[in-house]
């Protein structure tokens, strides 16, 4: 029977964790191991873990504060044998998840699963407008794919790093982590963003792998939420995600590029890094004048253009690329009024959401267990859009 490693790193965020480790004790799967990995926390983190005495749940502390990358390599090494997973803090499994990840891994002989995530914003969030709220995918398909090929579309941008074989939401056998950190130094991570990095070095060695659209875990959205996972318009995400991303000083973004919140410059980012350490597969396209193009755009997208348009242009400068900016503003606006409509039809037309006070529900773990009866409501696509749009209606 596989064994499960779920690996929380955390720092100072103990009334969340309580709840997602609750999540994670509800699991009904025998051979299971949670790691919690305490970045020096200045809360109650140590009593809330001490507080459960469950032998599943191993607690570690890191020496002196880390930056999130360090502290998710700290969290690594403590993993012995099994498939391995990163669990943010605020984050939830669903109590038949293992089960799930189980079966279909022996049904497709893979060493790797993804899986596309549920989404709940905590009543603490301050800085979104519904609160209380749980999304759940409406799409339901399982298919295997390929590391090499999906590493391809992610470098054109037709894949999230979400998609790629990654460590979070998603479990990968740890001989892949070892046979990485063999050739590099004894260290799997080489980037500030140790998330998209995951996506992208185990796509290069992971052959084949399970993509669920089925979610098998709750990402939470706290109000201390972080992580390049986040990229939303809201400023005051993206300035408490920058400046968090800003204290990893143990490894420096890459001094081709400079620090422009927009996945095509992060998605580059981890790239050149990985690269650097001959993990890219020979033969993978890389287009670097695409990925600047394509940061100009997103940085009109979310509204970023004025700020980050010297940062842009030294991007250019370092690189030897054009910088091809809109010339009038008017464009600007329609294409930022364009793209936020688009996202929020998109949205709201592929997930079922529910307002979680209807139900009694007031964290992940509830929400978690939950879950399925929750999402056994809608039937039809028909009957997923009418619900939506009453709950829009109720919020207005």
């Amino acid at each position: 029977m596989r064994k499960f490693n779920i690996v929380i790193p955390t720092k100072d965020r103990c009334e969340t964790l309580e709840w997602t480790l609750r999540s994670c004790l509800a699991i009904e799967y025998p051979n299971f191991e949670i790691i919690v990995s305490d970045n020096c926390s200045e809360d109650q983190t140590s009593e809330i873990v001490q507080s459960f005495s469950d032998s599943r749940i191993k607690y570690y502390r890191t020496p002196k504060k880390l930056g999130m990358t360090a502290n998710w390599e700290f969290a690594l090494s403590k993993v012995q044998e099994g498939m391995v997973s990163i669990l943010g803090d605020d984050d939830a499994f669903m109590p038949d998840s293992l089960q799930r990840i189980n079966r279909l891994l022996d049904e497709s002989q893979a060493d790797a699963i993804a899986w596309k995530q549920s989404f709940y914003r905590w009543p603490s969030n301050h800085f979104v407008r519904i609160k209380n709220l749980l999304s759940i995918p409406f799409d339901r398909k399982v298919e295997i794919r390929h590391g090499q090929r999906e590493l391809e579309f992610l470098l054109a941008l037709k894949r999230l790093p979400a998609d790629m074989p990654w460590l979070y939401a998603g479990f990968v056998d740890i001989k892949y982590i070892r046979q990485i950190k063999d050739s590099c130094e004894g260290n799997f991570f080489f980037s500030k963003i140790p998330d998209i990095y995951s996506s992208i070095v185990l796509a290069s060695v992971i052959d084949r792998y399970v993509f669920s659209s089925y979610p098998l875990s709750i990402a939470g959205h706290s109000s201390k939420s972080n992580g390049a996972a986040q990229i939303q318009s809201s400023e005051h995400v993206v300035e408490q995600n920058t400046q968090f991303l800003k204290e990893s000083i143990s490894h420096p973004f890459h001094e081709k590029l400079e620090f422009v919140h927009v996945y095509p410059v992060l998605i580059w980012e981890c790239y050149l890094q990985a690269k650097e350490k001959n993990i890219i597969p020979d033969g993978i396209q890389f287009n670097a004048q695409f990925m600047l193009d394509e940061a100009v755009r997103d940085c009109i997208r979310l509204n970023f253009l004025d700020r980050d348009k010297d940062l842009l242009r030294a991007i250019a400068m370092k690189n030897n690329l054009r910088l091809r900016m809109p010339e009038y503003k008017t464009m600007v606006r329609l294409a930022n009024k364009s793209y936020k409509v688009k996202t929020y039809l998109s949205t709201w037309l592929s997930n079922h959401f529910l307002m979680c006070d209807e139900y009694g529900i007031h964290n992940i773990y509830e929400a978690a267990n939950h879950h399925r009866s929750l999402e056994q409501k809608v039937t039809s696509r028909w009957q997923l859009i009418l619900g939506n749009i009453q709950l829009l209606f109720k919020t207005l």
